[in-house]
């Protein structure tokens, strides 16, 4: 059966991220959803209103229209009867004719609120019979002349007739306005709504924004350290905590045009330590000597392990060869230092062999060059034999 690879350990990282970013566009596409669909119930609202007083204001209009007809008509009678000319019969009618068509446009308008529908049915009524009069007056006044005009127009003015047409007018006058007044109040009611919810919206989404930012850029922080993290530790060994050979030739760009010396070493009898007392101890050992090079070597010194027991250090502008010989004496002396362990007190020697370089050469090529020169060493002369004493 195949064996399931491991999930890279970046893409865990990423993933708080990838949920963060899912999470947005969720609650972000619900805050406009829902915002969205509270703020068109309001402002369906808030237009009903506008709507409502719009007719309102049509209505008033309306009124308005057939009380001026009227009594632009009624003017033009009474002129007429002061100063007999034709223009004014014409007036008449066509007063008559546009209170006629006010008179219809205001039911029109009216017919769906039950309160006014009798009331406008009596305007229309009384419109009808003043129309009436004022054609029926305009003939008169061209058939039969002003006397007989005279004397139809008297009882009219007598009894005013327009009286009842002008109090009914009145009356559905008064109560337009105080419903005007009141679509007026509920359309600024539903603005301050509309104004409010939008506003609460925002600043919902606004605030939503403001912590996802900010949680995200936490979380990219996070990841950030510990993508670094991850990759310090990918650079460095996971016994002695030196440097891989991987991370040794990265790093060795950086110097590669520097003067430098190459070191290469590994242990002497090394194994017979694992044989006696085991690998814990001998990674006890390992991380001994790994901690002795690091406070020997300078800061810019790159320190590494590349293999079992196989070392390699660079020292940064170490050009000459007695520099490099004495750096080499001082880390044996170091290595070759007692050794404390649980079950016994060790001591190790280590063969060395270094390459200068003036600058420019390929770390594989003094590598090779220094190897050469450790295994040289190893076999030209045995290194101090091992001490092995048992507690």
């Amino acid at each position: 059966m195949t064996a399931r690879s491991p999930t890279p350990p970046t893409n865990l990282s990423l993933r708080p991220i990838a949920r963060m970013l899912l999470l947005t566009q969720f609650v972000a596409l619900v805050l406009v959803a829902t915002g969205g669909a509270l703020l068109v119930l309001v402002a369906d609202r808030f237009q009903s209103a506008s709507l409502w007083v719009q007719r309102t204001d049509e209505v008033l209009d309306a009124i308005a229209d057939v009380r001026t007809e009227v009594l632009r008509g009624s003017l033009a009678l009474r002129n007429y009867a002061i100063s007999p000319d034709t223009m004014y019969l014409a007036r008449v009618r066509a007063s008559a004719q546009a209170a006629t068509e006010a008179a219809d446009r205001l039911a029109a308008l009216v017919q769906r609120s039950g309160s006014q529908v009798e009331r406008v049915v009596a305007i229309r009524a009384e419109i009808a019979e003043i129309v009436g009069w004022m054609n029926s007056s305009a003939v008169i006044a061209e058939r039969d002349g002003q006397a007989a005009y005279l004397a139809s127009l008297r009882p009219r003015v007598e009894q005013d007739s327009a009286k009842a047409l002008r109090e009914r007018l009145s009356d559905m006058e008064n109560e337009q306005r105080l419903l005007l007044q009141a679509r007026s109040d509920e359309r600024a009611t539903e603005y301050r709504r509309l104004v409010i919810g939008a506003c609460l919206v925002g600043a919902a989404f606004a605030a939503f924004l403001i912590w996802s930012i900010t949680y995200t850029s936490l979380l990219l922080r996070r990841s950030k350290a510990s993508i670094q993290g991850l990759k310090e530790s990918a650079d460095l060994d996971p016994l002695t905590g030196l440097l891989n050979r991987r991370a040794l030739d990265e790093k060795f760009v950086k110097y590669r045009k520097s003067p430098l010396a190459v070191v290469a070493f590994d242990f002497d009898d090394f194994k017979p330590i694992n044989d006696a007392y085991g690998h814990e101890a001998g990674d006890e050992v390992l991380r001994t000597i790994a901690g002795r090079l690091r406070r020997e070597c300078r800061d810019d010194d790159l320190i590494a392990r590349v293999g079992g027991d196989e070392f390699v250090i660079v020292l940064v502008n170490v050009s000459d060869d007695h520099t490099a010989r004495r750096v080499c004496r001082r880390l044996k002396q170091v290595i070759g230092e007692p050794i404390e362990l649980k079950a016994a007190r060790v001591q190790i020697g280590a063969s060395m062999g270094f390459e200068l370089s003036p600058g420019g050469v390929m770390l594989k090529d003094l590598l090779a060059r220094a190897d050469a020169a450790s295994y040289g060493e190893k076999f030209r002369r045995k290194s101090r034999p091992l001490s092995l004493a048992r507690r």
